[in-house]
């Protein structure tokens, strides 16, 4: 299984501008269906992203989980700036199925105000009925190069 990460480009604008603080800011990761591929171009909030969101139930909450953890670092030896959180998992107690995870800061409160950040995309469905774990590479969620 692999899984590919992407990065929003209006995520990336907000990084840039400040509207998102990877240090201070409060981050969750929510999975979707193949119902709604990402727009890497023009999805930039949460409510752009919740068609085809993972139903409440079956251990699954609406909007996803929080990620803990998080770290953003400088790695000297290969150059790179690293976003990193622990582990994020899931507790299924009925069959869920999902092929996108998104990546955004959590506000609180309405959808329209979460600013996505990263689309994860699994080579193919993923179908769980168990604990699933994601293991985040240990370079991290998300990395950067400097050079």
């Amino acid at each position: 299984m692999a899984i590919t990460v992407k990065l929003y480009g209006p995520g990336m604008l907000k990084l840039a501008t400040g509207s998102i603080d990877l240090d201070a800011d409060t981050f969750k990761l929510m999975l979707v269906t193949n119902a709604n591929p990402p727009d890497l171009d023009a999805d930039d909030f949460r409510d752009d992203r919740t068609t085809g969101e993972v139903a409440n139930g079956s251990g699954y909450a609406t909007g996803g989980v929080t990620l803990t953890g998080v770290a953003v670092t400088y790695d000297s030896a290969s150059d790179q700036v690293r976003f990193d959180c622990a582990d994020p998992s899931w507790t299924f107690t009925g069959a869920v199925t999902w092929r996108y995870g998104d990546v955004y800061k959590s506000r609180g409160g309405a959808a329209s105000a979460d600013e996505l950040l990263a689309s994860l995309a699994w080579d193919s469905d993923q179908t769980v009925s168990t604990t699933y774990a994601l293991q985040i590479d240990p370079a991290g969620l998300l990395y950067w190069d400097v050079t």
